[in-house]
């Protein structure tokens, strides 16, 4: 082999070792997303953000990431996220009425052909998107819910992929036309370090700022309390 022909090879090698690492980041970062979750009334995944419930095997780092081919029935969907399927987790339920707003928050809004609203396994209301793009806040209304202890999985169904994403609710629906006023909480945490822009803080971690107390919803580094319109933080009240 020639002096020329060797340095050619070994330039082709160079570049080529440069451009693997970059393209291993490129591969493995496009797959991950962030996609959305109901956060009003509290959907099983936001109990896990919030640290009400424990034990959830990093699920309260990711509520929006219960994705799954659609089809499913389960809280799951059939995704790795099984801990919301079981039912001795003693899962909080939240008190409503036979009308109620669901909220999700969603952080990657994939095109959507519908969103299917289940009672125990039985469809109840069905809202079709038109294979459009939500906004980043989408709330649907329920109305003539029926009395008692109840499982509501939401079903979130992407209108370009296979996959939709899933949400259960438990909810006891009462009597009423509306969704009762959720009453004031009394922070526990006036104590909590103040917020600083330049600290990373995890979902459940408090904080205090400007005379009121916040917990973290998911990770968030630089968006005040109080101000930020994401969502992050939730309003403890008054320190």
């Amino acid at each position: 082999m020639s002096h020329t022909s060797a340095r050619r090879l070994l330039t082709v090698l160079f570049t080529f070792a440069l451009a693997l690492p970059l393209a291993v980041v490129v591969t493995s970062a496009s797959p991950a997303g962030a996609h959305g979750w109901i956060t009003s009334p509290p959907s099983r995944q936001d109990h896990c953000a919030t640290r009400k419930v424990t034990g959830c095997g990093g699920l309260e780092y990711e509520p929006q990431s219960v994705e799954a081919p659609k089809g499913s029935r389960l809280c799951s969907g059939g995704s790795r996220w099984t801990v919301l399927d079981d039912e001795s987790k003693n899962w909080p339920v939240t008190r409503v009425s036979s009308t109620v707003t669901f909220q999700w928050r969603l952080t990657a809004a994939h095109r959507t052909s519908t969103w299917d609203y289940y009672v125990d396994g039985v469809l109840f209301k069905r809202i079709d998107q038109g294979n459009t793009q939500p906004p980043s806040t989408v709330s649907h209304t329920l109305s003539g819910l029926p009395g008692g202890r109840h499982k509501i999985l939401a079903v979130w169904n992407i209108a370009d992929t296979v996959n939709a994403f899933y949400n259960c609710v438990d909810v006891e629906v009462g009597s009423g036309g509306g969704q009762p006023p959720t009453p004031p909480t009394t922070p526990a945490e006036c104590t909590s370090a103040a917020w600083s822009a330049s600290t990373a803080y995890t979902g459940g971690s408090t904080v205090t700022h400007r005379g009121r107390a916040y917990r973290a919803a998911w990770w968030t580094q630089g968006e005040e309390p109080g101000v930020s319109a994401s969502g992050v933080w939730r309003d403890l009240g008054a320190c």
